[in-house]
């Protein structure tokens, strides 16, 4: 078993040949380019080991091949000394940044098509309720576009609030991977080094 740490190497490695089978989180495959072309790579050059569909909370599949039940993933936390307002605030903007970035994508979208000078005035000035009569009304275009390229940079397309971490919890405490000290009190990470 080889660790590598890096879950673009274990998909590249399993790839090019050096190892039978990898383990990497959800999406990796999807979003890996090709050294040699800087183009995604063909998902369907993997076989996934046992696969499983998931239904999402919004009726559609998940979109992303994967082996294991779907767990929230990057979780953010808080430390106990931030304020609870603060935290929420901060919670709120994140699961906000989905829908601010659509229309920064919607934005996007009109440069990129805009033919005329007048064209591309109208992409530049319009407000977001011109391209999405929905749009939230706290989105401004400049949200909108820091939104939007938060997302491309960052590989994801939102946030939510997740329904319970207790399942992952349960399993890593059964793995061995968060124990209790000593004294039956506080749980930890136990990391092997």
């Amino acid at each position: 078993v080889i660790f590598t740490g890096n879950d673009a190497e274990t998909v590249q490695g399993v790839l090019d040949g050096r190892w039978d089978v990898g383990f990497v989180r959800t999406g990796e495959v999807e979003r890996t380019l090709d050294p040699l072309t800087n183009e995604l790579i063909d998902a369907n050059l993997f076989k996934v080991l046992d696969p499983e569909i998931h239904i999402m909370a919004d009726g559609e599949v998940f979109p992303f091949l994967h082996s294991t039940p779907v767990f929230p993933q990057r979780p953010f936390a808080a430390k106990e000394s931030v304020d609870l307002i603060v935290a929420e605030e901060v919670a709120n903007a994140m699961i906000a940044m989905k829908y601010h970035g659509s229309i920064g994508a919607k934005i996007q979208e009109c440069l990129d098509q805009a033919r005329t000078d007048h064209q591309v005035a109208v992409c530049r000035s319009a407000p977001p309720a011109h391209f999405d009569s929905h749009a939230r009304c706290d989105t401004t275009r400049d949200l909108a576009t820091l939104a939007y390229k938060a997302e491309i940079a960052g590989s994801h397309n939102g946030f939510r609030s997740p329904k319970s971490y207790f399942y992952v919890r349960t399993m890593q405490q059964e793995a061995g991977f968060v124990i209790q000290n000593e004294k039956n009190t506080n749980w930890h990470c136990e990391r092997n080094a």
